[in-house]
């Protein structure tokens, strides 16, 4: 009996046992599953978020012209995003996981709605990206850039939280099962509860897991929210968050019938400096701009970064116009104070200034998006006037404003209908009055307004980004006229023809000006290429290689409008450049004033000391003339020696000087 006992016990024991070692299996099998289901599942709903929400800032900042990734960086964040919406439809695997596709049918239709905006939000991107200037601040595609996405996010929190619910039911279902197990199993001895400790520490640990991925959830969505309406750079508001606040604003002004004034900021030729001393120390220039701009303005007045060098500034609960005025005007001469300090960077002084624009609602705008615009147009209007100042919005900027849309339009028909043309002005050798060569100067024959001289039109061009195709079409005209002065029996001489930063900052530059001259049998120094001091100095280590392979191959680099800019031995010792053009302002009235007569000698002397010739601009009376003559300068251009002219009045005044045997087109040393 106890033999069979024994057995009944033992056979009872090895089913218990059994039964109890299957049971197991099942929860720790249950509990893996959940596991690698689950973890994946979760890190694939974080990625969609933060791969979105970098492609987000990163677009932001490419826009803005504070960082100069490519534009494939941002599409590829949004195809990573789209990837793991996908993974949690299709399933998928990638190095962090195996992804198994989601059977709640509600969480599946809110993933599809997620990837249909991250298609919207991938669309307009491509729109803003492809047409700028349809997305300046405030524009309806940028107010409409920023709602898509907003909407985004809500959908990838839903996705989240339906994500978080959904495993919280299933542990509590887990839960439940493995207590009523544990309950059973007891009796089964201290096998079953080791076995059974062993399965109560694999849960903690899932659970611990759990707890750690929605703490990093957490924290990644606290980021995320700063990283949304903060700039890190500075700390202060960004362009969201600042569009929010001018929004609340003008809506309280509207209700209590007062005012609002918006400053727009920007700092003056901060691009050079940043591009001199590099975007580290760039950053702590804009760090310490933040901190002087929250010093000069009232604790609940709002300062923002809203891009690159740009801060704006709201000042709200201004009781009328004129009050508005007279506080807005009072914080913008603070703050043009307060950034004309010098800047120590690391033992480095850097001396920098600000533009500032100033509009008022509702004066000069009667909705947010209009006055951050006009206070836009203000601050460029300073910046055009007298860099280091302010200027309050008008009317004479608005009709500027549109004029210049006009321009921009009509410039666009202008390139289409070929209606650019080119003038030449000669240049002499003052000591004996020979031409020594001729300046290109284009020119616009506008069907309505008749010709135009780039003073019109030329800002505009550069702002538009047409300005490349009106270098290149002047470029292409002075080397046909040269081949056909030189068929005609003409000396080619050498022509000036200015270029823009834009097309001057082109890596492909050199093959380009090489393809024109070949093309029209035009020898390397027949061409002579003027660049002013500022578009020089924006990208310093390409403009020193730049002219060191042009000056190599015999073509001619003139510093063009001398003395307006930096006008520094220490930039001017490093590039390889052979003419210095002295800007008009310093030869007019030479003979009067002494002043400018020893700024004119200092520039003589500095130009023999680095073995460059000088042309002297703008001589408009036999005084200035004589003067500059007996000064030593060997060549001028103005009025009085002779005016821009036509290619046909042009080739006349080579073809008369050369009947009169008159020397022509004399070569100059450069």
């Amino acid at each position: 009996m106890r033999t069979r006992r024994i057995g009944h016990l033992s056979a009872s024991f090895i089913i218990v046992i059994s039964i109890s070692l299957g049971i197991v299996g099942y929860l720790v099998m249950t509990v893996e599953q959940m596991v690698s289901r689950h973890t994946p599942q979760i890190d694939a709903a974080m990625e969609i978020k933060v791969n979105a929400t970098l492609a987000h800032l990163r677009f932001e900042e490419i826009i803005s012209g504070d960082r100069y990734e490519q534009i494939d960086d941002v599409w590829s964040y949004l195809d990573e995003s789209d990837w793991y919406a996908r993974a949690l439809l299709e399933g998928g695997k990638n190095d962090e996981g195996t992804f198994v596709p989601l059977n709640s049918i509600n969480m599946r239709r809110q993933i599809e709605s997620v990837r249909v905006s991250l298609s919207k939000f991938r669309t307009i991107a491509e729109q803003r990206f492809s047409n700028y200037e349809a997305s300046l601040p405030g524009s309806g595609i940028d107010q409409e850039f920023d709602r898509i996405f907003a909407g985004f996010i809500d959908q990838a929190d839903q996705v989240e939280t339906l994500l978080q619910e959904s495993i919280a039911l299933e542990l509590s279902k887990f839960k439940q099962t493995a207590v009523f197990l544990t309950t059973i199993l007891a009796a089964t001895g201290v096998v079953l509860a080791i076995i059974l400790y062993r399965l109560e520490m694999q849960r903690e640990q899932h659970l611990h897991k759990i707890e750690q991925t929605s703490k990093k959830i957490e924290a990644q969505n606290t980021k995320l929210d700063y990283l949304a309406y903060f700039d890190t750079v500075s700390g202060l508001p960004n362009r969201s968050l600042f569009t929010d606040r001018l929004d609340q604003a003008v809506g309280h002004a509207r209700r209590k019938s007062n005012c609002v004034a918006v400053l727009f900021i920007d700092l003056d030729r901060f691009k050079n400096v940043n591009d001199r001393l590099g975007h580290a120390r760039g950053d702590e220039i804009l760090k310490l701009t933040a901190k002087r701009l929250k010093q000069c303005l009232r604790s609940d007045d709002t300062v923002a970064r809203i891009g690159g060098d740009e801060f704006t500034v709201i000042l709200a609960d201004l009781d009328d116009h004129k009050k508005a005025a007279t506080a807005a005007g009072s914080v913008a001469e603070h703050i043009s104070l307060e950034l004309a300090k010098p800047f120590d960077i690391g033992g480095l002084k850097v001396d920098l200034s600000a533009s500032i624009g100033i509009a008022i609602y509702p004066i000069d705008a009667s909705e947010a998006d209009a006055l951050l615009i006009n206070s836009d147009h203000a601050m460029y209007e300073a910046k055009q006037n007298n860099r280091g100042s302010f200027c309050f919005f008008s009317r004479e900027i608005e009709n500027r404003v549109t004029q210049e849309l006009q321009i921009g339009h009509d410039l666009h028909n202008a390139i289409k209908e070929n209606q650019f043309t080119v003038h030449y002005q000669p240049q002499y050798e003052l000591q004996n009055d020979s031409i020594v060569g001729f300046e290109a100067l284009v020119r616009w024959e506008h069907p309505k307004q008749g010709l135009l001289a780039p003073v019109s039109f030329m800002r505009v061009a550069e702002d538009t980004g047409l300005i490349e195709e009106i270098d290149l079409y002047v470029l292409n005209s002075i080397c046909r006229q040269q081949q056909e002065w030189k068929q005609q029996g003409l000396p080619a001489g050498k022509i000036a023809v200015n270029f823009s930063a834009a097309l001057f900052s082109r890596k492909d530059i050199t093959n380009i000006i090489a393809s024109h001259l070949a093309e029209y049998c035009v020898s390397n120094h027949e061409l002579e290429i003027e660049i002013t001091e500022s578009a020089m100095l924006k990208e310093m280590n390409h403009t020193q290689q730049l002219f060191e392979k042009l000056t190599n191959i015999g073509i001619s680099i003139a510093i063009d409008d001398f003395g307006t800019g930096y006008s520094s031995m220490s930039y001017l010792q490093n590039f390889s450049a052979t003419v210095l053009k002295i800007d008009r302002s310093f030869v007019h009235d030479i003979d009067k004033s002494r002043s400018t007569q020893a700024i004119m000698l200092s520039m003589l002397e500095l130009a023999r000391n680095l073995n460059m010739e000088v042309v002297a601009e703008g001589v408009e009376t036999p005084q200035e003339k004589a003067f500059i003559k007996s000064t030593g300068c060997r060549f001028g251009q103005g009025y009085l020696l002779g005016k821009p002219m036509t290619a046909q009045q042009a080739y006349a005044l080579l073809l008369s000087e050369q009947e009169n045997n008159v020397s022509v087109l004399s070569p100059r040393k450069v």
